[in-house]
């Protein structure tokens, strides 16, 4: 099978992980990638993990693994250089502007249809548009950091690869979508993918939860305050850590009948599972604490499940690579590390036409400088309407709920795609909230407002829908559905595997009403395997993907972050299989099958750490606020409590820092002029750093450090920044005043990019509780206010809960 982009060339010129993991997912979907490297080779070839080969010689596991499936060429001249990207669909960059060197040159060259995906840390326009930024600081930026934190201890930033992970697969996102526009208007495209923006889509919901609440109820993240002695959001067990959703458990009785908390078990005031979320659920977390202290994780994981509870164990990068329903899923992908085959983690999802594959290893510097033609049939272009959006026409039926499916499809509607999203009256999406009341801060007695739709979660992730309410259940909705069918292009749901099946919607049934039929699922753990009807959700997810076992500070065995990361990350891989798919479908007219397990997507993201473990058996754990090669990193509290971020990754910044600092005296020692030296003396450099930034403020130190070059932010509080967001983002039109109905005006976060021709799309608020049912039945179906109100009486639609 060939990939669905195997129309593509990609000239990868990415000077950090960002964007070579975008360039890398292009390659796993077919495309023809050259990896454009100096003489001293990519950055990530120099980066921790490293491997001994049979020469001696060490590898990087982080190149092995984000590089596999490009050409390396080497350059050698700006003359050069052109050539190279001159027949190029597609060049990444990670150059700040203004744009200078090969960068410059290489922009220069591309073709006039050609696209030029820029991933930075800011973006290329606005107020930090030069300054520079890594995980860390952008940790601090968009609200990370001080979620993370534990009462009483410094911000924690993520670790330390992810934002280059989650900002490539965005940057993948925004590049495929516009591949998509060029098929169909001719033009090319300038990408502007802000880091900072695309990594605060992943933590922003709770924010604007918290603004819609009022005070700072989510100043930790939706899991509230934490110190080290309170059990959860994981509780030890005799051989590892697990997770307990124990919030949504329906069996409530029986699971803490097993779990020996008989005293809350029968607990009439937390047996009903609609508002138990609003009540003190500290003292069960605690006695959970003590009841499995001595209990194997496994056991309870299985029982649990069989229970229909809830819950995840932590599973580390050695655990991951034996994973019982990863192997069943045949997940594990195997690349060259050290002279040696190795496994490591596989597809983000499963696409029935145009898997994800891998098809070269990593290649040496330089092994293709006499090989780097073009491998690939060039798109085919027409020369059509340059005004439209990448999905306009293209139309989207989706049942997903709550994060991560709510989300990819929120993409979607972002590049212009029509998303209907179908909710039942009995079950509406548990984002519109479980029992919750209208929150504090937007209540209006002068206004009729309803629970469903002033849930700030629900409205942080639906912005550009339709919703509809729809009996699937009855006779006449399941109907309606299949009359509705023929005039979308995909189907997209998250529910267990078998809820659809249960409604007669399978990939064959669709095909018989719609070919070319794009179905796409996502569930926690796939539609295969022993583990395919376990219930999931982003809580458990961190732990059993791998990412609560190298999250937290570096005394911590393992932690959850704050907010439900995997969700938003699930999300971004759904919307990435999307859009490969439509695109295939463009070019051939066959549509597909896509099954994304929430384990496997953000495992995906652990596999630097699963390919050194399988090369050494060392297992990656948590490095707190530091890095792994680069030093100083870390956090440093200032005059007024306030704490900054700072991270010096180059020779450059570090004079710089030495410099801006007043650090004469280091800025002459030869024992810190690599990064070797710098590392070695880490906690000495830590001392002083803490020293100089006591006596003076996060805010001063931080734009004096930027403008000299160096990575350097303030952490922000985690509210504030989306209730009163900084002029940067506002300057890029990223934040936006929206007025909802029954919500008032607030600021909500869009898409994490501009496409320079097109600017930002128009916006609109998330729909309210079957807003547009009569609306959309009307449009596909033809029906009548009589018809409407008669399915309405009888259930089938409305706009109330039943």
């Amino acid at each position: 099978m060939s990939g669905a982009l195997n129309d593509i060339r990609v000239i990868d010129l990415s000077t950090d992980l960002s964007g070579a993991w975008a360039a890398r997912l292009f390659g796993d979907q077919g495309a023809d990638v050259i990896l454009a490297e100096p003489p001293t080779g990519h950055c990530l070839r120099h980066e921790p993990p490293f491997v001994a080969n049979d020469d001696g010689d060490r590898e990087s596991a982080l190149h092995a693994y984000a590089n596999w499936n490009k050409r390396s060429v080497v350059i050698q001249s700006e003359t050069q250089l052109s050539e190279l990207v001159g027949n190029a669909d597609i060049l990444i960059t990670n150059e700040r502007a203004p744009f200078s060197g090969l960068a410059e040159t290489a922009i220069d060259a591309l073709p006039e249809n050609g696209i030029h995906l820029s991933v930075t840390p800011h973006g290329l326009t606005g107020p930090w548009a030069s300054y520079p930024g890594n995980n860390l600081t952008l940790s601090s930026r968009v609200g990370w950091a001080a979620m993370n934190r534990r009462v009483d201890e410094p911000p924690l930033q993520l670790p330390v690869q992810q934002t280059g992970y989650i900002t490539g697969v965005a940057a993948f996102v925004s590049g495929v979508a516009a591949v998509i526009r060029r098929q169909q208007s001719g033009q090319g495209e300038t990408v502007d993918l802000s880091q900072l923006e695309a990594l605060s889509l992943t933590c922003y919901p709770w924010a604007l939860m918290g603004n819609y609440i009022g005070g700072d109820r989510v100043r930790y993240g939706v899991t509230g305050a934490r110190t080290k002695e309170k059990p959860g959001p994981l509780w030890q067990t005799s051989d590892g850590y697990i997770n307990f959703g124990f919030g949504e458990w329906k069996r409530w009785t029986d699971a803490l009948t097993y779990l020996g908390v008989d005293e809350f078990a029968n607990d009439e005031v937390f047996i009903p599972v609609l508002g138990r979320q609003q009540k003190d659920l500290k003292p069960v977390g605690q006695a959970l604490a003590d009841s499995v202290i001595s209990r194997n994780k496994w056991d309870i994981f299985n029982k649990l499940a069989q229970l229909h509870c809830i819950s995840g164990v932590v599973q580390n990068a050695q655990e991951l690579l034996h994973c019982k329903q990863m192997k069943a899923r045949s997940f594990h992908m195997q690349t060259n590390l050290g002279g040696k085959t190795r496994n490591t983690a596989g597809a983000p999802a499963k696409l029935s036409e145009t898997p994800y594959q891998h098809h070269r290893d990593a290649p040496a510097l330089g092994e293709h400088n006499g090989d780097s033609g073009r491998k690939t049939q060039p798109q085919a272009i027409v020369d059509g309407d340059k005004s439209t959006q990448p999905l306009s026409g293209v139309r989207v039926l989706t049942f997903t709920q709550a994060w991560s499916g709510t989300f990819a499809t929120e993409l979607l509607a972002l590049l212009g795609a029509d998303v209907v999203q179908i909710e039942a009256r009995k079950r509406p999406d548990v984002w519109r909230g479980a029992g919750a009341p209208v929150p504090p801060a937007i209540r209006d007695e002068n206004k009729e407002q309803s629970p469903l739709n002033t849930n700030g979660m629900y409205n942080s992730v639906n912005l550009n829908k339709r919703a509809i309410t729809l009996d699937m259940g009855s006779e006449e909705g399941l109907s309606m559905f299949w009359q509705m069918l023929p005039s979308f292009d995909v189907v997209a749901e998250n529910f267990s595997p078998h809820v659809m099946s249960n409604w007669g919607i399978t990939m064959e049934t669709l095909r018989e009403k719609k070919p070319g039929i794009i179905f796409a699922s996502l569930s926690g753990y796939g539609r295969q395997g022993p583990w395919s009807e376990f219930p999931a959700n982003g809580a458990t997810t961190e732990p059993m993907s791998g990412f609560a076992s190298v999250h937290g500070y570096e005394d911590d065995a393992a932690a959850n972050t704050a907010g439900l990361i995997p969700d938003p990350i699930t999300g971004y891989y759904f919307a990435a299989s999307i859009l490969s798919a439509i695109h295939h479908r463009n070019k051939t007219g066959q549509g597909q099958r896509i099954d994304e397990a929430m384990m496997e997507a953000v495992a995906v993201q652990m596999g630097d750490g699963m390919l050194h473990c399988d090369a050494t058996g060392e297992i990656p754990g948590p490095r707190g606020n530091r890095h792994p090669l680069h030093a100083p990193h870390n956090v440093y509290q200032d005059c007024d409590g306030e704490w900054l971020a700072i991270a010096v990754d180059s020779n450059e910044s570090w004079q710089a820092l030495c410099v801006t600092l007043g650090m004469m005296a280091e800025a002459s020692d030869t024992t810190l002029s690599d990064a070797a030296g710098r590392k070695e003396a880490e906690s000495r450099l830590d001392d002083l750093l803490a020293t100089i930034v006591a006596e003076d403020t996060a805010a001063n130190l931080e734009t004096r450090l930027c403008q000299a070059g160096v990575a350097a932010a303030a952490v922000q509080p985690f509210e504030p920044v989306y209730a009163d967001p900084s002029e940067h983002v506002l300057d890029r039109g990223f934040m936006v005043q929206l007025i909802h109905a029954e919500c008032g005006q607030h600021y909500y976060a869009t898409a994490p990019w501009i496409m320079k021709s097109l600017g930002r799309p128009p916006v609109e608020v998330s729909p309210r509780f079957g807003e547009h049912s009569q609306e959309v039945f009307s449009e596909e179906l033809g029906l009548t206010t009589a018809d409407y109100e008669r399915l309405e009486a009888e259930g089938i639609t409305g706009t109330t809960r039943l």
